[in-house]
């Protein structure tokens, strides 16, 4: 997951710069939770897919129902294609929360335990999870969002880095404002 510097030995690198901001991120489920509904069906548009289905069979229904008169079974067959139209998005909806509360569990999210921590500079955001470190440089961040109880810091357009609230999440949340080009930053807390 990260990249390992061997002349590291596993010490956070940045606590010597001053302006450091180092967050221990202690996410629980509520939290990875609201993050995967935002990633997955806002940020990237998910819920269009099953809602387009769901309107298209829906379509094909209403038109066999419009015929019913004329056609046999039509009534039966819009009947099928509206359940259809409607069972199969509920239960992809379904398996999307079911797959995120395994994939919580899987990563023992709690409240208590500290999954990574992200050190904020000036020069560089640096990720830590026990011995494993890896650095981003500002410049190629995709992206930050704040959210009530969190802000969400997308290192690439596929990775983000949760920062659940503590102590330092307003001077975190101005440095990233700080660094980042206002195309990249919203605040919806």
């Amino acid at each position: 997951m990260y990249k390992t510097d061997s002349a590291q030995k596993g010490k956070p690198r940045m606590k010597d710069t001053p302006n450091a901001i180092a967050i221990p991120c202690k996410i629980d489920r509520k939290t990875f939770t609201r993050f995967a509904v935002y990633d997955t069906l806002i940020r990237k548009k998910g819920w269009r897919n099953p809602v387009l289905f769901a309107l298209i069979m829906s379509a094909f229904a209403a038109v066999c129902f419009f015929v019913r008169k004329t056609h046999a079974q039509a009534t039966l067959l819009g009947g099928v294609l509206l359940g259809v139209g409607l069972v199969l998005p509920i239960v992809w909806f379904g398996m999307f929360f079911a797959s995120v509360r395994r994939q919580a569990k899987r990563s023992g999210l709690s409240p208590d335990t500290v999954q990574y921590t992200v050190t904020l500079s000036d020069a560089k955001i640096h990720v830590s999870k026990g011995k494993e470190a890896a650095d981003f440089q500002w410049q190629n961040v995709h992206l930050a969002r704040r959210e009530k109880g969190c802000i969400y810091l997308y290192v690439s357009p596929a990775r983000a880095f949760l920062l659940p609230d503590c102590e330092e999440t307003d001077r975190a949340w101005q440095l990233i404002t700080a660094k980042l080009d206002p195309a990249k930053i919203e605040n919806k807390a």
